[in-house]
C-alpha cells in the first residue's frame, strides 16, 4: 500500500497503531525508547468481577464468546490467535470511532450492554468511576499480573487501583509524546518546547486538532497538571497553546495529516508529535524522521483492559486479559500496536532492534518526565474542565482560520 492510500484509510489515533511498525523517541541526551494510538458464536457463562480472596491466582476457564468494545486492534488477534485455537473462545469485536462511545453505548444500553471487555485511556478513569462504568477485577482470576513492571502493578494516579486496593483496569500498552522534526530540514533536534517558537520556524511547524491532548501538554509545560488545573491558570495555558498555533503553517487534522506534511517539507517539526509517525514516513521511504521528548518533559497514556458492569461471560474475560500479560503476547502486542510493553519479561521477547528503545530499565524515571495524567474533570467549580477545553480549543481555531 503506498503512503498516500494508507493515510486515506487512517481515520483515527488507533488506525495508525494497527499500521505503525519499530519507530524511535529519545529523551534528550538520555536512553532511547520505543513510543507510541470478530467471530459471532454461542455466547458462554462466567462469573463477575469481585475482590481479590486469599490463595494462589488461577486462571478461570474461558468458553464461549467474548463480546469486545474498543479501538480496532485492541483485541490484538494475531498476538491472541493461539489462545482463543486452545480454549475455543471467539471474540465478537465491535469497534469504535472515539473514546466516548463507550460511556455512550454503555449507558444506553444499560448494564453490560452485552459486552464483556472494554479498554480505556488512563485519563479516563474518574469519569468510568463517577457513570459506575466499571466491574471489580478479581486478581484471584488474573496469575500474569504479577508479570507487570512494578509501575504499571502499582497503585500511581488510582488510574488501574483504587484506593482500597480494588482493581478496576488491567494496563498493557503505553507511549509517550514528543516533538517530531525531519532532520533532511532541521538539522539539531530542539531540546526545549519552546524552541519551537523560534522566529525562524514561523508557518514550518503543525499541531494535531487534539483539544485535550494539546491541553494537556501545554499545561505540562507549564508546570501544571491537566486534571486539576486551577480554573484561574486556564488563561495562561490558552495563550500559549495560542503562541504554537500562531506560529504553525496551520492545525493538522490528524497525525497522518501532520506526517504528510512533514514528508512534503510544508512543515519541518510538531508540537505534540508522535514517534510512530517515523514509521509512518518511512513506510514511504523517507527514514529522517526523528521524534524525541524535550528538557521540559512531555506526557504519556496508557490504556488498559477493563470489565463492564453486567458483563455475562467476565471469567472468559478475565482470562483473556490474563493472557494479554503473558510476556510473549505482550511483545507481540507493543510491535503490532507501536506500543511499550508492561511486563517486565516481554523486553527480553521484543525484536532486537526494539528492545533496546525504550528506557525500560529505568521507566519510573521515564514517567517522572512524561507522566500519565487524568482528563480535565466533568464538571469542577475549581478546576478547568473538560467542556472548557473543548471550547476554548473551538475559539483559538476559529482565531487561526479568521
Amino acid at each position: 500500500m503506498g503512503y498516500d492510500d494508507w493515510v486515506r484509510r487512517e481515520t483515527s489515533r488507533r488506525r495508525f497503531l494497527r499500521r505503525a511498525g519499530v519507530v524511535t523517541l529519545t529523551v534528550g541526551a538520555g536512553p532511547t525508547l520505543l513510543a507510541a494510538c470478530g467471530d459471532d458464536d454461542d455466547e458462554g457463562g462466567g462469573g463477575g468481577g469481585s475482590t481479590a480472596a486469599e490463595g494462589p491466582a488461577q486462571v478461570p476457564e474461558a468458553t464461549g464468546r467474548v463480546d469486545f468494545l474498543s479501538w480496532e486492534g485492541y483485541d490484538i488477534p494475531d498476538a491472541l490467535k493461539g489462545w482463543r485455537g486452545e480454549t475455543g473462545v471467539t471474540v465478537k469485536s465491535t469497534y469504535i470511532g472515539n473514546h466516548d462511545e463507550i460511556q455512550t453505548k454503555l449507558k444506553a444500553g444499560g448494564a453490560g450492554a452485552g459486552y464483556d471487555i472494554i479498554t480505556y485511556y488512563q485519563g479516563y478513569k474518574p469519569l468510568y468511576q463517577e457513570l459506575d462504568i466499571l466491574e471489580p477485577i478479581d486478581e484471584q482470576k488474573m496469575p500474569n499480573l504479577k508479570n507487570l513492571f512494578p509501575y504499571f502493578a502499582g497503585d500511581e494516579g488510582n488510574f488501574w487501583l483504587d484506593e482500597d486496593g480494588t482493581r478496576t483496569g488491567v494496563p498493557w500498552t503505553w507511549g509517550s509524546i514528543g516533538i517530531t522534526i525531519d532532520t533532511r530540514r532541521v538539522k539539531s533536534m530542539p531540546t526545549s518546547w519552546y524552541d519551537l517558537l523560534d522566529p525562524s520556524l514561523k508557518g514550518k511547524i503543525s499541531l494535531p486538532d487534539d483539544p485535550v491532548g494539546q491541553f494537556t501538554l501545554t499545561a505540562h509545560i507549564l508546570g501544571l497538571d491537566p486534571g486539576a488545573c486551577p480554573k484561574a491558570s486556564l488563561a495562561e495555558v490558552v495563550d500559549l497553546v495560542r503562541q504554537f498555533v500562531v506560529q504553525s503553517e496551520s492545525i493538522s487534522a490528524s497525525f497522518g495529516d501532520m506526517t504528510t506534511k512533514l514528508v512534503s517539507g510544508d512543515i519541518v517539526a510538531c508540537y505534540q508529535g508522535w514517534a510512530a509517525m517515523n514509521q509512518f514516513a518511512a513506510d514511504a521511504g523517507v527514514d529522517s524522521f526523528e521524534t524525541e521528548v524535550p528538557k521540559e518533559g512531555s506526557f504519556s497514556f496508557c490504556d488498559a483492559y477493563a470489565l463492564p458492569a453486567g458483563s455475562d461471560n467476565a471469567d472468559a474475560a478475565l482470562a483473556m486479559m490474563n493472557e494479554s500479560l503473558d510476556p510473549k503476547v505482550n511483545a507481540e502486542a507493543a510491535v503490532f500496536l507501536v506500543g511499550g510493553v508492561t511486563v517486565a519479561d516481554a523486553v527480553p521477547e521484543l525484536p532486537k532492534d526494539i528492545a533496546g528503545l525504550y528506557a525500560y530499565e529505568d521507566i519510573d524515571a521515564l514517567l517522572e518526565r512524561s507522566p500519565f495524567y487524568n482528563n480535565p474533570p466533568v464538571e469542577s467549580d475549581e478546576f478547568v474542565t473538560f467542556q472548557e477545553v473543548q471550547r476554548r480549543w473551538q475559539e483559538i481555531k476559529a482565531e487561526a482560520d479568521a
